[in-house]
């Protein structure tokens, strides 16, 4: 099955207003990841600390390894067997999400990663060297992990200072891990990102927590900005912007009180037929403008092609669920939409489902929103539903019968425009 998404909705305008802030007390500073030495057997998770990302799943198949905003939970299991008792080496194991069990992070063809190994080979690693802090107020314990006998491919001799990480080689927004990285081929400085750090199960959920509060913050002081743009009253909404000690909700409670102040006027001459465009107020990362997942949640990372500044986000043969949850929504009706596609299975079954009319039974994507205990779905649309019968002339696309579609994310960014 291939499940293509691709948000595009409307635009409000934001003013801006810089100095208001500058005499505030408090100016709120990013979180740090706590973390620990790395120990064989326990429970962490693992944190890219030049990404400032969590070792994940995504992107291919939704089992691919890679980073983003939620980890995976992970265990370094230490092989006894192995010849040489000075070098220790390891077998990186995670809670697939995905396969909802635990499984093995493996190298296959040129370097790949993926997660969900039953019974991988080329699954073993060393650390480059004891973790060590690196400069700063707080220690953070770095190192790198290289690929290591007994790897029959994948191993230091055949591979002389591969290492996992992030090439943001002419990508700078990639999520998806490489394990074949060196040094010696690194086109630039800063380019591999192989610098890695444990974290506890307990600092993992307090990072999360602190960043929400962070980001909580920085909505705020965007939409105070805004208000004083427009010369609204918002004393007390930046008191709590203020105060260090704020919690989430207070600061939750806060941007509903300027939003609310933003929208009334626009709000009173809301109506089925003129509706008012509240996306931006709401919606994080609608349209996938950075090219990033940022602000969805969900089972698996989609796959996001940055490097052709696509815009657009595909899940690809893999169970999903993504989403996000909406707070301080005014009382009212709300029309939610979506522009994307699904295809019900490769080339041959979905065009012989589209031919035969059993299409509508295999459409499995759907468009939710649940508000308190009530859920409304909508089949999200075939990609055959408006194709044309003539290509455009774009790469990627196909030719399936009287139509012709989009067989990659960058013709569907195409078909989509």
């Amino acid at each position: 099955m291939k499940r293509k998404i691709a948000m595009t909705m409307g635009l409000l305008v934001a003013g801006a207003l810089a100095g208001w802030h500058r005499a505030c007390p408090y100016e709120w500073q990013k979180p740090q990841l706590q973390t620990t030495e790395l120990t064989a057997g326990q429970e962490c998770y693992l944190y890219n600390v030049k990404a400032e990302r969590f070792y994940t799943e995504g992107n291919a198949y939704g089992t691919q390894a890679s980073v983003g905003e939620e980890g995976l939970k992970c265990k370094f299991v230490k092989n006894t067997g192995i010849a040489n008792p000075l070098e220790t080496v390891y077998k990186l194991t995670n809670f697939s999400i995905a396969k909802n069990s635990w499984r093995t992070t493996f190298v296959t063809t040129n370097g790949a990663l993926f997660v969900d190994g039953e019974s991988a080979t080329e699954c073993w690693w060393k650390v480059a060297s004891p973790p060590t802090p690196l400069q700063g107020e707080r220690g953070v314990y770095t190192f790198k992990l290289m690929m290591a006998a007994p790897n029959k491919t994948y191993n230091q001799e055949n591979y002389p200072g591969a290492m996992m990480g992030l090439d943001t080689f002419e990508d700078e927004y990639r999520t998806a891990l490489a394990a074949i990285l060196m040094d010696s081929e690194e086109p630039g400085e800063g380019i591999y990102l192989t610098d890695w750090a444990v974290a506890t199960p307990e600092a993992y959920e307090q990072y999360h927590t602190d960043i929400a509060i962070y980001k909580a913050a920085m909505q705020l002081k965007d939409l105070l900005d805004e208000a004083h743009a427009k010369g609204m009253d918002v004393g007390d909404e930046e008191a709590v912007y203020n105060n260090v000690e704020s919690t989430l909700e207070e600061l939750q409670a806060a941007i509903g009180s300027v939003t609310a102040k933003l929208l009334e006027e626009e709000l009173t001459s809301a109506s089925p037929e003129n509706p008012l465009d509240v996306t931006d107020k709401f919606i994080t990362n609608p349209r996938y403008e950075n090219n990033d997942n940022a602000g969805w949640k969900g089972s698996v990372q989609p796959g996001i092609d940055a490097n052709n500044n696509l815009q657009n986000a595909e899940f690809f043969n893999t169970n999903f669920n993504t989403y996000q949850d909406l707070i301080n929504l005014p009382e009212g009706n709300y029309r939610l939409s979506l522009q994307g596609f699904y295809r019900a299975g490769l080339e041959g079954p979905a065009l012989e489902a589209k031919q035969n009319g059993t299409e509508a039974s295999v459409m499995n994507a759907e468009l939710y929103v649940t508000t308190d205990s009530k859920t409304t779905t909508a089949k999200m649309q075939s990609i055959f539903n408006g194709a044309p019968t003539q290509k455009l002339g774009v790469d990627g696309e196909i030719n399936m019968g009287s139509w012709w579609i989009p067989n990659n994310m960058s013709s569907a960014a195409a078909y989509f425009a």
